[in-house]
């Protein structure tokens, strides 16, 4: 039985409502790293290496993967267990030098969890 919070949602309604909002995975470039080291301050660690995959909701960088070595770092104070699991998916067993240019990762386009219940619904491929 689901428990309810002080808003009176109880926990699932939590869960479905932070998987309602659109997440952007995509590699981080050099204006993410103010946002990747308040990460980390709020993970109370240090910022592992990078390069870096991060994972965005809402515009806002709420958890990031080092392609260096697996570390995670991610906002205590937000439900990102998921994005966390999200990302170690995505990174799978990428392992890149610390500071080493990403290259043709770079230009890759940005993962979006938008519109792909509507297309599995219809059948199409994502």
């Amino acid at each position: 039985m689901a428990t309810r919070s002080r808003s009176g949602w109880n926990q699932d309604q939590h869960r479905s409502a932070t998987w309602e909002r659109p997440v952007t995975l995509r590699l981080a470039d050099e204006p993410d790293i103010a946002a990747l080291e308040r990460l980390a301050e709020l993970d109370s660690c240090s910022l592992p290496p990078s390069p870096y995959l991060v994972a965005e909701r809402d515009r806002r960088t709420d958890a990031a993967i080092s392609l260096a070595t697996g570390e995670v770092v991610a906002d205590p104070f937000r439900r990102t267990a998921e994005l966390c699991e999200l990302l170690r998916c995505h990174a799978g067993d990428v392992r890149l030098r610390p500071g080493r240019s990403t290259g043709t990762l770079a230009r890759r386009p940005r993962l979006s969890m938008r519109g792909w219940s509507e297309a599995l619904a219809e059948g199409q491929p994502v």
